[in-house]
């Protein structure tokens, strides 16, 4: 009986254990507690890198959050002002990378690495960049372009007009050339008498055998 009962104490006893906080599974409640981490865009219109009043936030910003060298969530920015929060994240060091893109330029930082601890919401700085228009956008690229190929000038209108006659010309008398040598054979065939029906052959030519040697 008084061994019964010990085992009873000792099975109540492990129970207790095991529903306590961070006993059997080696973490405690912060550890295995979520957060999250926040971010926002703004449109730097006078480009000084700081949230102005009246700068309004920056739709089409791609961003991705890693950790541990891997991406785990990427997320594209509609322009809503409470931007937008990675959440259920555990506890570790995470990643945050604003890519680049042709629409925008930046000017503050594009990435940044952090803590973050159980539930805790981490919010980190706005991300602000100049929203390039696409006339700009347009005029950047061709000068991108025009300065790859320095040495090379366009050719005037009335020149590339001059160089297509000429090449047309070209292939046309060469083509006129072909066809007058074609109609030359054809018409030198047209022009060969044919042998009537029941017309003798000419009479083949006739042969001269030189003379037979004498024998005395």
């Amino acid at each position: 009986m008084n061994r019964l009962f010990a085992r009873l104490i000792l099975a109540a006893a492990g129970l207790a254990l095991l529903a306590a906080p961070g006993i059997g599974t080696g973490l405690s409640s912060a550890q295995t507690e979520t957060g999250a981490i926040c971010v926002a865009t703004f449109a730097d219109a006078n480009g000084n890198g700081l949230h102005d009043e009246g700068e309004g936030s920056l739709a089409g910003v791609n961003v991705n959050l890693a950790t541990d060298g891997a991406i785990i969530a990427t997320h594209v920015t509609t322009g809503d002002p409470a931007g937008h929060c990675f959440e259920s994240l555990l506890p570790g060091i995470y990643t945050v990378t604003f890519t680049d893109s042709p629409t925008y330029r930046a000017t503050t930082s594009t990435e940044g690495t952090f803590a973050l601890d159980g539930g805790q919401r981490l919010t980190i700085n706005d991300f602000g960049a100049v929203s390039i228009p696409p006339e700009a956008l347009r005029a950047e690229v061709a000068a991108q372009i025009a300065a790859a190929e320095p040495d090379e000038e366009p050719l005037d209108t009335s020149v590339r007009l001059l160089l297509s006659t000429v090449g047309s010309m070209v292939v046309m008398i060469f083509l006129i050339g072909v066809g007058a040598i074609i109609f030359g054979l054809s018409d030198s065939r047209r022009k060969r008498p044919a042998p009537r029906p029941g017309q003798p052959l000419p009479p083949a030519p006739t042969q001269i055998r030189p003379p037979e040697p004498r024998t005395d």
